[in-house]
């Protein structure tokens, strides 16, 4: 069925485990990657397993100055 077969099954992949809205721990499969055959970084698609943040250059710049005034207008509210 498979040209290759998965070395680890479905069912013993685990879970997400992120804290949903309800206070409950997702139960949905974590992403994973097909190739080191184990999970991307533990979470599903909806809580972050897709995130891979900013490609390119101007993405990075706009995220650090975006993080910049975040840091400036907090430490002017303390």
């Amino acid at each position: 069925m498979f040209a290759n077969a998965p070395k680890v099954a479905r069912s013993n992949r685990g879970i997400c485990n992120a804290k949903t809205r309800k206070k409950t721990l997702c139960q949905a499969p974590p992403v994973w990657d097909k190739i080191r055959d184990k999970p991307v970084n533990g979470r599903c698609k909806l809580h972050g397993g897709l995130s891979t943040g900013p490609k390119t250059e101007k993405g990075r710049n706009v995220i650090k100055e975006s993080n910049r005034r975040r840091k400036n207008k907090r430490s002017s509210i303390n």
